[in-house]
């Protein structure tokens, strides 16, 4: 069809986008619409407008019927967009549906390639039949969309809905513009029928065609060439097909069955003939349409030409091209197992063919695919009795289950595997079966009947292993001594079956045995020797091309930073999600997913994590983690704790206590279960659960990875229970470890820093400083963590020893730590612990009552309501007094000195002169309050010269005031200190009021804290 029909809409729309890349910007557009809508056309019309235009447009295909290479059509695309350099950087990539390190950077360098060669040059690239595209060719596209967001670039991909669906393809459609094909109405109908040769169709045949056709231009199409409306595509094109020469028919249907990676030349070799007779034949079909990369497929022609072999001969071309084929082993096994059922010969071959793609797979890190393959292999080891490797298979299939990290299926797989080895009798085939049993991680079997099955049988597979076995041994090794430690056992075991595996030079041995001892080495005293150990485990896992080891390597590199509080940790996490998610194996996502409620806890999002925790222990339990129930356990307690609600807890740890699963050494969850029922009131609960730790004794607990938590559980239990000597004992075992966070694990949760529960500790003790001075640093550790929740208690909890030890400053500095940990509580759903900490700052808030200093004959007294507090006749009051009486005015303190002792002089009260002097100085006072209220600053300065004059006069005859302004200050502060001194012995609340409130230094100010809530009065006798 030469003329092309309708869709002027979109034609329009796509030459906007073109206008924009020409700017500069790359546009991204997906074009969907059913079979036969007319995508391709559209691409083809688009392409040739585009070149009109200036663009230099390549055109590739995607190819649904397996055996394509992978990133298909990149590897044709590329050559002609960057030369053989851009081809030469995909030639390695073994496919998959996830991006390591190395694809990474191999997609980043087809990047940057492009960029280079591409920047002037105004380009389109079309890719259609998307929706066939496989995984690695999506992420591919997708990395591409985002990193050439500055070049002169259209990529126009050509998508059918509801055929090959995929979470990339969604994704890629969010980054793009949709262009969405509709079918025909009817004027387009007409149009296209008249350009097809029915140019007489009235609009009664024209609507009978748009009815029975749906207005699908492919559709309409064939009627008009057949000149009938009774046809659909798929039978007018198998008509199509059954009227060429056979042998053109066989050429087509092998040309089908190879896909788009499928050559000529392998086309001519499957049929018997020479590549100029494929060439020839299949483009005189008349069903291939032409495009810029040569002649392509359309969905339906493909189908129906594979339609033209009988199931028989279908085996047969499958086969054939199965020994024929030899560049790739995934095509190899595509077209292996299709025949696999023609006889038991071809079924062990197509078994062989999986198992050697699977581990090409697994050697490009694409673990779900190779598990896959293995699956079907599997399947069909079933219906061959002569195989002889059986068991080896089962235990491959499972060693990819386990490196896509799906823990309970990869349990099954093994033993079934362990079974099959055991049969075989081959020791060595054992040994790998039962050493997978135990799973990723140590300590997996929580059942006591199945853990000492499982480990007999490892202990069996090593006496039976021989010497030569060097690297399966050290492993077993290895893994019992990490076993007997959750038993125990001592890590120096551990530590010398690491150092003989070291020295037995398997590199892949050597990053299991990492990670086994890792395990052992949690506490927090090896602390400084983990991320040693995990380093070594990265590098030993990538010598030994083991992704997986290597990501778990990093999952403990993760955890480690954690554990120390390095803030380097949510760069290593976020290096891990992104390695995870690229890998695809799911224990690892998971304990990521772990962190991140971690994560929000220390955000205070303690609503949202609660949510997602619940989530994330389905996840666990999905994923087969035996430890999901526990950091689920954990991150819940961290919750409750820091909401003050502990307590709804209670019934929970009552009824896990009396059970016989609970076992003596479980002394975290016995930890936990103390802090919880005392917290409750329970507290004769709560020390009988106590009591088989004290009878250990809290010395004798083995250190693991939950050992730090638990000793912080008993601090707070030992708070409520008013136990000094378990706050005591517990605070000394912790103190070298005061600087780390509370994590346990592999830093699931998080209870803040240790520091927080040795200040508690000492508080509960009496030492009251030392409760202060580790508060304060549990203050600044946690906001250096950046634990919201953790800081927040910390300060309310600091607020609580400032109280406790009362020197100067200390109540109004707690009542401002409470009110700041109250306001800070409400907003991160801790609204019972605000209501608390608001209640111990509201009883430490002054009364709101007016406050009388009266002078009385021998002293002062200081009236507030009922209470009434004497003191002695001292200089500092008569100071104090005249701040009191003028709040908020500056008074120098030469006139206070002067005027205040005169005050107290009463020899001096009847002495003519000094009373004139007196008299004279008191006006001079109001005289000079007047001026400074009008702003009269010369008539002001004119008369404070005056008084300084008869101030000094006075003194000449009374022969104690001042003589310079320095000394006035000096002595006006310090009396003043001595009498604020002494009303804060006998009110510290107030006393905190008048220090804050009053200033000192040449001259002198009362500013009150809030001067519409209470009000100084000042009385003297008349």
């Amino acid at each position: 069809m030469d003329t092309f029909v309708g869709r002027l809409d979109e034609l329009s729309m796509l030459a906007g986008i073109r206008a924009r890349a020409l700017e500069g910007r790359r546009q991204a557009v997906v074009l969907t619409g059913e079979a036969g809508v007319g995508k391709t056309w559209l691409c083809e019309r688009t392409s040739v407008l585009a070149e009109r235009e200036g663009f230099e447009v390549v055109r590739g295909r995607c190819w649904p019927h397996g055996g394509a290479p992978a990133l298909w059509p990149w590897p044709a695309l590329l050559p002609a967009l960057t030369g053989e350099e851009g081809a030469r950087l995909l030639a390695s990539d073994a496919g998959g549906d996830v991006v390591g390190a190395e694809r990474f950077a191999r997609f980043a360098a087809v990047a940057d390639l492009l960029m280079t060669s591409r920047r002037n040059i105004p380009t389109m690239i079309v890719i259609d039949d998307v929706h066939y595209a496989d995984a690695s060719t999506l992420l591919l596209t997708r990395f591409l969309v985002h990193a050439l967001d500055r070049l002169p670039l259209v990529l126009l991909l050509a998508t059918r809905p509801g055929v090959g669906a995929d979470e990339l393809l969604t994704e890629l459609q969010r980054d793009a513009t949709t262009v969405t094909l509709r079918p025909f109405g009817l004027e387009d109908s007409a149009a296209l029928l008249s350009a097809h040769g029915l140019r007489d169709a009235d609009d009664e045949t024209v609507k009978v065609l748009l009815d029975m056709t749906g207005g699908n231009p492919l559709h309409l199409a064939q009627a008009a060439r057949t000149g009938t409306s009774h046809v659909t595509a798929e039978n007018a094109i198998a008509g199509a097909i059954g009227r060429l020469d056979p042998r053109v028919q066989r050429i087509l249907a092998f040309a089908a069955l190879l896909g788009v990676d499928g050559t000529a030349g392998e086309v001519a070799a499957l049929v018997g003939t020479t590549q100029a007779a494929v060439v020839q034949a299949l483009t005189s079909s008349g069903l291939l349409q032409q495009g810029h990369d040569g002649l392509r497929f359309h969905d339906l022609v493909r189908e129906a030409a594979l339609a033209v072999f009988d199931h028989a001969e279908w085996l047969d071309a499958h086969a054939a091209a199965a020994k024929l084929l030899a560049g790739s082993t995934e095509r190899v096994a595509h077209h292996a197992f299709a025949a696999a059922h023609r006889s038991p010969a071809d079924a062990e071959f197509a078994i062989t063919a999986c198992r050697k793609a699977a581990a090409s797979l697994r050697r490009g890190y694409a673990y779900e695919q190779a598990a896959e393959l293995l699956d079907r292999a599997v399947d069909l080891s079933e219906h061959v009795h002569t195989m002889a490797s059986r068991a080896e298979l089962l235990i491959e299939r499972a060693d990819a289950v386990l490196a896509c990290g799906r823990l309970t299926d990869a349990r099954a797989a093994y033993e079934v595997g362990a079974e099959a080895a055991e049969l075989s009798g081959n020791p060595v085939l054992l040994a790998r079966a039962v050493l997978g049993l135990g799973g990723v991680w140590v300590h997996q079997y929580r059942n006591d009947t199945v853990r000492k099955r499982v480990l007999a049988q490892q202990r069996a597979a090593l006496r039976a292993l021989p010497e030569e076995e060097r690297g399966l041994r050290c492993l077993l090794k290895v893994r019992l001594a990490a076993e007997a430690y959750y038993e125990g056992g001592s890590v120096q075991d551990v530590l010398d079956a690491l150092a003989e595996t070291r020295a037995s030079g398997d590199e892949h041995a050597l990053a299991e045995a990492l990670s086994l001892t890792h395990h052992a080495m949690l506490a927090p005293e090896h602390a400084s020797k983990r991320m040693a150990l995990a380093e070594e485990q990265i590098v030993a896992a990538s010598a030994a091309g083991d992704g997986m080891l290597a990501l778990v390597g990093l999952l403990w590199l993760t955890a480690d930073r954690y554990l120390l509080g390095d803030p380097g940790a949510e760069r290593s996490l976020t290096e891990l999600r992104q390695q995870s998610a690229a890998l695809g194996v799911a224990t690892t996502r998971y304990l990521v997913t772990c962190m991140d409620v971690m994560h929000l806890i220390r955000a205070g999002r303690l609503a949202d994590a609660e949510d997602a925790a619940a989530a994330c222990l389905q996840e666990g339990v999905d994923v087969g983690d035996a430890d999901a129930p526990g950091y689920y356990g954990g991150q819940l307690l961290s919750i409750r704790w820091f909401q003050g609600r502990v307590g709804e807890l209670a019934e929970l740890v009552t009824s896990t206590l009396v059970s016989t699963s609970l076992a003596k050494p479980e002394y975290g969850f016995r930890a936990s279960a103390v802090l919880i029922l005392a917290r409750d009131g329970r507290l004769t609960e709560a020390r009988a659960a106590l009591a088989p730790l004290l009878d250990i004794g809290l010395a004798n607990l083995q250190s693991t990875s939950s050992w730090l938590t638990a000793m912080v559980g008993l601090i707070e239990a030992a708070a409520v229970l008013d136990d000094p000597g378990l706050a005591g004992e517990a605070a000394d075992l912790i103190r070298p470890f005061a600087g780390l966070p509370v994590m346990p694990s592999l830093a699931t949760s998080c209870f803040g820093a240790a520091s927080r529960a040795i200040g508690l500790a000492e508080l509960t003790l009496g030492n009251t400083n030392a409760a202060v001075t580790y508060l304060e640093q549990a203050v600044r550790d946690n906001l250096r963590l950046g634990h919201r929740p953790a800081n927040a208690l910390s300060r309310a909890q600091l607020a609580e020893a400032l109280i406790a030890r009362g020197r100067p400053g200390d109540l109004m500095r707690a009542r401002e730590l409470l009110g700041e940990a109250a306001d800070d509580a409400r907003k991160m759903d801790m609204s019972q612990r605000a209501d608390e900490w608001q209640a111990k700052a509201a009883d430490l808030d002054p009364v709101d009552a007016s406050i009388v200093l009266r002078r009385e004959s021998s002293g002062w007294t200081v009236q507030i309501g009922q209470n009434r507090i004497g003191l002695p006749d001292m200089v500092g009051l008569h100071y104090l007094s005249l701040l009191l009486e003028q709040p908020g005015r500056d008074i120098p303190a030469f006139d206070m000195s002067s005027h205040a002792i005169l005050e107290a002089r009463q020899d001096l009260q009847d002495d003519p002169a000094v009373a004139a002097f007196r008299t004279r100085l008191r006006a001079l006072d109001e005289a000079i309050g007047d001026a400074d209220r009008n702003a009269d600053l010369g008539t002001a300065a004119r008369l404070r010269l005056e008084r300084e004059s008869v101030a000094g006069e006075l003194a000449g005859a009374v022969g104690r005031f001042p003589d310079s302004p320095e000394r006035a200050r000096t002595s006006v502060r310090k009396a003043l200190k001595r009498a604020i001194d002494a009303i804060a012995d006998a009110d510290p609340l107030l006393g905190e009021e008048l220090r804050t409130g009053v200033s000192t230094g040449y001259v002198c100010r009362f500013t009150p804290e809030d001067p519409a809530s209470r009000q100084w009065l000042v009385e003297r006798p008349q």
